[in-house]
């Protein structure tokens, strides 16, 4: 299984990019799992309206609530987790590359969006590329590099 971080600041095009990545994967027919960590201060997690039902049983006290869907099974569980934890442990399939959001100083590949801001490279490890994800440009070149890294061993 071939993992990437995608990490930057707030609004830094990570989200967008990974879902970019998302479809090179599909178009080689290669299986595909994301991390997202939820990163913006205290908060938790919350979907768009609060009368969404596997939250409001968590927020009434459940530890996990699950939902089954026709096809997708939606998952939300109260634990304290590291990322290499939730890869050991929660990954319920074994896919061919995991896209993982976040978790900046964790240990694996990264690719750093910048914005204007500078300064984060120097924080982090194992950073293998950056780009600026609006400049289409570089994103291009980026994409055509990232659909090189999925085909190597």
């Amino acid at each position: 299984m071939k993992q990437l971080q995608v990490v930057g600041y707030k609004n830094s095009g990570k989200t967008t990019l990974i879902n970019e990545l998302i479809k090179v994967c599909h178009e080689n027919k290669m299986t595909v799992s994301t991390i997202k960590h939820h990163g913006h201060g205290i908060e938790d997690i919350s979907m768009n309206h609060k009368e969404v039902d596997s939250l409001s049983f968590i927020s009434s006290g459940a530890e996990e609530s699950i939902v089954l869907g026709k096809q997708l099974i939606e998952r939300v569980t109260k634990v304290d987790k590291s990322l290499q934890q939730i890869i050991d442990e929660d990954l319920s399939i074994e896919p061919d590359v995991l896209l993982i959001e976040g978790f900046k100083h964790e240990k694996f590949p990264k690719v750093l969006l910048q914005n204007g801001k500078n300064g984060l490279e120097h924080e982090l490890q194992n950073v293998i590329y950056i780009l600026n994800a609006f400049d289409k440009k570089e994103n291009k070149s980026f994409i055509d590099w990232f659909q090189n890294w999925i085909k190597k061993e």
